[in-house]
């Protein structure tokens, strides 16, 4: 079978993110069901299995065809076009400190910061604007999630406070 060298061949790398992220996170749900009933295990274990089937066989395909010379492996893409790199790294890294402060700070100062931040990152300015933006969106998260539907997020020194000030009240 000749392969036709005329076109440019297909890069990937990217497109294994998705399933390769899919299977771990069904191997973590499989892993975190272990003491739930049967019925739970059962199911997680049979959609994991349906999808790290489907998984491996994408990737098997992928892998052929990489040896066939019809797919050129490239991870650069990944990471996207170099004169944005920076500001992704700086989401990631806000992301990752948002995750890593949330326990401690609680949902609404964690969130005002991770949104003040953001906006400065994402070009948003004057600040006063960035600031105005990360307190209406934070607070309104707190009323809608904390206070209406009564979501159990991590309470911080800004959840703390207003139970105090509205118990002092009553």
């Amino acid at each position: 079978m000749r392969v036709d060298n005329s076109r440019p061949k297909k890069k990937v790398g990217a497109d294994l993110i998705i399933p390769v992220l899919a299977s771990l996170y069904a191997i973590y749900y499989v892993a975190s069901v272990w003491d739930f009933p049967p019925e739970a295990q059962r199911s997680g274990i049979f959609l994991a299995s349906l999808l790290l089937f489907l998984t491996s066989l994408f990737l098997i395909r992928t892998v052929v065809r990489v040896v066939q010379n019809r797919l050129e492996w490239e991870f650069a893409s990944v990471l996207g076009p170099r004169e944005g790199r920076d500001r992704r790294l700086g989401f990631f890294l806000l992301i990752i400190g948002y995750l890593l402060i949330v326990q401690w700070g609680g949902f609404t100062l964690t969130t005002f910061l991770f949104l003040l931040f953001g906006s400065m990152l994402a070009g948003l300015t004057p600040f006063r604007k960035a600031v105005l933006f990360a307190g209406v969106s934070s607070l309104g998260g707190w009323l809608f999630f904390i206070v209406i539907l009564g979501t159990r997020f991590p309470r911080g020194p800004f959840e703390k406070f207003v139970t105090w000030a509205t118990q002092s009240w009553m």
